[in-house]
């Protein structure tokens, strides 16, 4: 008797999946961290500079792993369970809407006030003032907004996939899991 083992996405797809959520985490973790101290103490200052870096490293792997969806993804077909599986394509698809309009929006703002992003060994400035200055306190106010907007999707998204693991005792979880046999389709079963 074969047993199929459950059908899991591409290592590419897994690394940037996890690499994003993590950054995804961190990056909003130690703004929203940043935020507790008082302007101008040392622990915030320490902390300003890295945002904006990370969000556009965040960015850029973003839109890797958008590249990456579209050219050479491997997907595992949905469970069939309708409703579920319909919650969690509009789920996924909020998230990669969010995922690309809060580093856009951060952009406009820092570029839209004259501002650099600075990440260190080198600066990224795009003096547009004169274009986006009108939209960059409403960038900043949305792309703060989101920010916690995508915490509270992905934590749901996360309770979602261990419901799936832990409750309905699915594959879900597993597919996006790296580990041995990631690519293995079928196992004989004794």
């Amino acid at each position: 008797m074969l047993e199929t083992e459950p059908q899991r996405y591409d290592g590419v797809s897994m690394f940037l999946h996890w690499s994003i959520a993590i950054g995804i985490v961190l990056v909003a973790g130690l703004e929203l961290a940043r935020s507790e101290f008082p302007k101008g103490s040392f622990i915030r200052e320490g902390l300003k500079p890295i945002h904006q870096p990370a969000g556009v490293v965040l960015f850029g792997l973003i839109l890797a792993r958008i590249a990456w969806r579209f050219t050479g993804a491997k997907v595992p077909p949905a469970h069939g369970r309708g409703l579920m599986d319909f919650a969690g394509h509009v789920a996924h698809i909020a998230l990669y809407l969010m995922m690309v309009l809060l580093p856009l929006l951060g952009i406009i703002y820092v570029f839209g006030s004259d501002r650099v992003i600075d990440f260190g060994a080198f600066k990224w400035a795009m003096p547009m003032k004169a274009t986006l200055g009108g939209l960059a306190r409403p960038a900043r106010e949305i792309h703060e907004a989101l920010g916690v907007t995508i915490l509270i999707v992905a934590g749901i998204h996360a309770a979602a996939a261990i419901f799936h693991h832990r409750v309905l005792g699915d594959d879900v979880l597993k597919r996006m899991m790296p580990g041995r046999g990631a690519d293995a389709r079928v196992v004989a079963a004794g």
